[in-house]
């Protein structure tokens, strides 16, 4: 039974960590292209924006003069004197006088008086951008110090106690290095935050239950997810290993659900009097190849007689699926492309697929003049011409938002199955495409859920590398021209 983790919001909304987890995954490069962007201009910025700061102190002895010149007096003037002395040092009337008797153009620096707690100690400082600017304007202020304390801070003497140090240090260090790293980590993080916000709003086929709930169409059966590569060692080499419930390293979970696909199919068509079926996906890499293939597969083992047809004239793929790439073979959309009507002959086209009782029909050139070989006539009648001679004729289209081609061999097939894959498309497009394939006659017999999480973030890892041959590089790139909307 498939697990998951999934609770619904007030709004609606199912929050599934599976699919929110893989969705954050395989956005792994934005993520960390935003967190090295972050961390580089802020060291950048960091580093253009610092001005190091050097400062000059000096150690004053605050004394109370007059009468009563004691401990008590001296500590009370040089609590008061602290703060007397910052604003008069600041101020501007006193920087101007310093500054032109120490013949500088001005007086750079900012200064503060500070009393050391307890005492009557007063430890005077002069920041300014280098050391020595900051050295030469404290030795204005102490050739002046007379002058303030004698004319402006009245009965205060100030005696130097020791002289002056200028510091090679900047006094407001900064580490950008750290910076950066701290900026990354929050970057990282809005990066995944936003990510995961925004797969949360997508409106697509998370589960099964999303299916009853989201799509106008019947459950007919959940795929889950199945490895193309059964080791390590051969997801290594990214071995190319067709999915096919024939293959022995094929799991009992995926065939056993293959052979109730296939006899619900049957069972179905039966109650339609149907013969043929089309296969076909919203888009892309939904896995709608891999199901044709193995639902023929699953039915021929049953017993009833199959013929297997790749209508996927833009980027046909079955003959990688049954590893017929070897075997030569006269392809449909040559044949379709043959002169006249007459298909009394379409057995040349037939062949049968290894270690299977399926016959087929397949295309290895990619036509994308498709237009002119389905209004031929000479498509329909090999249909017609081939539920005549099998029980069951399974047609696997091209994906319907990228091109017309599945509309025109709807047409032609009695009904039609669409695979959806798990998050993948929203599901107000898939609706769309459910309604073209129902139309006047209801012609579908439902929608197979497909690439299902396997359980506890089951695919982790394995999300980005697709299911069917898309991930081969068979995908349909160029050879689709505008999408249909």
């Amino acid at each position: 039974m498939e697990e998951r983790i999934a609770v619904s919001s007030p709004g609606g909304i199912t929050v599934d960590l599976n699919s929110i987890l893989h969705d954050v995954l395989r956005e792994w490069l934005t993520v960390v292209l935003i967190t090295v962007s972050a961390g580089l201009l802020t060291y950048v910025l960091t580093m253009n924006a610092y001005k190091p700061r050097y400062a000059t102190r000096t150690t004053m002895v605050v004394t109370a003069t007059g009468t009563y010149n004691d401990i008590y007096n001296n500590l009370r003037s040089a609590s008061n004197s602290a703060g007397n002395l910052s604003r008069l040092l600041n101020s501007s009337v006193l920087r101007t006088m310093i500054a032109k008797e120490m013949g500088m153009d001005a007086f750079h620096g900012t200064t503060r008086a500070e009393i050391i707690p307890n005492s009557n100690l007063l430890v005077l400082t002069v920041e300014a951008e280098t050391p020595e600017i900051s050295f030469h304007e404290m030795k204005g202020i102490l050739n002046n110090y007379t002058i303030l304390s004698d004319d402006l801070l009245g009965n205060i003497r100030l005696t130097l106690l020791e002289p002056p140090r200028a510091n090679a240090s900047p006094v407001n260090p900064i580490n950008p290095g750290i910076l950066a790293v701290k900026v990354m980590a929050a970057a990282a993080a809005a990066a995944i935050l936003l990510l995961a916000f925004l797969s949360m709003l997508r409106d697509t086929v998370r589960s099964s239950g999303d299916v009853e709930r989201k799509l106008d169409t019947r459950l007919l059966a959940t795929i889950h997810m199945e490895h193309k590569n059964k080791s390590f060692f051969a997801r290594f080499r990214k071995d190319k290993t067709s999915i096919l419930i024939t293959n022995p390293t094929t799991s009992f979970r995926y065939v056993e659900t293959l052979k109730k696909l296939a006899n619900r199919t049957a069972n179905l068509m039966r109650d339609r009097k149907a013969r043929s079926l089309l296969v076909t996906s919203v888009t892309e890499n939904e896995g709608k190849s891999t199901v044709s293939a193995n639902l023929a597969l699953a039915l021929a083992q049953e017993g009833a007689s199959v013929l297997l047809v790749d209508a996927d004239f833009r980027k046909p793929s079955l003959y990688k699926v049954l590893n017929m790439a070897e075997v030569e073979f006269t392809g449909l959309s040559e044949y379709l492309l043959e002169e006249g009507e007459e298909v009394s002959d379409y057995g040349r086209l037939v062949h049968k697929a290894p270690g299977s009782g399926v016959s087929c029909i397949l295309n290895k050139n990619a036509m994308p003049q498709t237009m002119e070989m389905l209004s031929s006539g000479r498509m329909r009648a090999i249909i017609r011409r081939a539920c005549e001679d099998y029980d069951y004729v399974i047609v696997d289209s091209s994906p319907m938002q990228l091109v017309a081609d599945a509309e025109e061999l709807a047409d032609m097939t009695d009904v039609a199955m669409i695979v959806v894959r798990q998050h993948f498309m929203e599901a107000r497009q898939i609706n769309d495409k459910i309604d073209s394939l129902n139309g006047a006659g209801h012609r579908l017999l439902g929608c197979v859920f497909n690439y299902a999480s396997s359980g506890r973030f089951g695919n982790i890892g394995s999300y980005a590398y697709g299911y069917g041959y898309g991930r081969y590089g068979y995908g349909y790139g160029g050879h689709y021209g505008k999408r249909d909307e």
